[in-house]
C-alpha cells in the first residue's frame, strides 16, 4: 500500500479536490476506526499501513472503544475534521472502501467491525462531486446541514448559505496576536475570512466563498480553525 496512491484512491472516491482534504480524511477516519478494532486487526492495520499515515493516524495505540454505532463514527470522524456530518460520512466510506480496494485482508477485518448500514452504502461520490471537482469549483453547503452545525458545532457563528459571522471580544493586544495567527492559517489553507469589523476590543469575521457568495465546506473548515484560534489566544486574557 502506497502512501500517495491510497490518498489518490480516497480523493477520488471522497470527491476531495484538495490532496489535504483526502490526507484528513484518511487521518480521521483511521484512527476512529482502528479504535474499534480488536488487538490483531488494528495490529494489521497499522502492518499494512505505509509509515506516514500509520503515525499520523495513530492506529497503532492501544484503544478498546467497543463495538461502533454508523451515528458515533460519524460523529467522530467530523469532530476529528471539523467537518459536517454528511461530508465525514462521505469520508468514512471513501476510507474505509479504499482499504477494501487495496487489501483484501484489511478489508475484511474492518469489515467485521463497521455497521451494515456502512456497507455496500451505494456511490461514495458526494452529488457533484464529479463536476466539480472537473471544473474546480466549490458547492455550497446544504441548508439543513448548515444549520445543524451552527447549532451543535459552530455555535458562535450565525446567518445562512449566503454567509456565516462571528464576532470575538478580546483585549486589544489579543486581538492583534488573533490577527497574526489567523493570517497563518489564511496563509496555510489558501483560503480568507472577510474582516467586516475591527474595534480596539472585537473582531467580527465572515466565512464564505466570495466569488460565488455562498458557504462551502471548506469555509466551515477555516470556520473551526478560527474557533481553534480564538480559544488558543482567549485561555492567555
Amino acid at each position: 500500500m502506497r502512501h500517495q496512491e491510497f490518498l489518490a484512491g480516497v480523493a477520488t472516491r471522497g470527491g476531495f479536490v484538495e490532496t489535504d482534504d483526502a490526507r484528513r480524511a484518511a487521518d480521521a477516519v483511521l484512527a476512529t476506526v482502528a479504535a474499534h478494532l480488536p488487538a490483531d486487526d488494528r495490529d494489521a492495520l497499522a502492518d499494512a499501513l505505509p509509515n506516514l499515515l500509520q503515525q499520523e493516524s495513530g492506529v497503532d495505540r492501544q484503544t478498546d472503544s467497543g463495538a461502533p454505532t454508523e451515528e458515533g463514527l460519524v460523529e467522530e470522524v467530523a469532530r476529528r475534521t471539523g467537518w459536517t456530518p454528511e461530508r465525514a460520512r462521505y469520508a468514512l466510506t471513501a476510507v474505509t472502501g479504499q482499504l477494501q480496494a487495496e487489501d483484501d485482508d484489511i478489508g475484511a477485518r474492518i469489515t467485521r467491525v463497521l455497521p451494515p448500514s456502512l456497507l455496500g452504502a451505494g456511490p461514495t461520490l458526494p452529488p457533484d462531486a464529479a463536476s466539480e471537482a472537473a471544473q474546480g469549483r466549490p458547492q455550497p453547503v446544504d441548508e439543513d446541514e448548515l444549520a445543524q452545525t451552527l447549532q451543535q458545532r459552530r455555535t458562535a457563528w450565525s446567518g445562512d448559505r449566503a454567509g456565516i459571522e462571528r464576532t470575538v471580544s478580546l483585549p486589544s493586544e489579543h486581538i492583534d496576536l488573533l490577527l497574526e495567527r489567523l493570517r497563518a492559517v489564511e496563509h496555510e489553507t489558501g483560503r480568507r475570512l472577510r474582516i467586516v469589523d475591527r474595534t480596539p476590543t472585537s473582531l467580527t469575521v465572515r466565512a464564505r466563498t466570495e466569488r460565488q457568495e455562498f458557504v462551502t465546506a471548506d469555509d466551515l473548515d477555516l470556520a473551526a480553525r478560527f474557533d481553534d484560534l480564538v480559544a488558543a489566544v482567549g485561555s492567555a486574557a
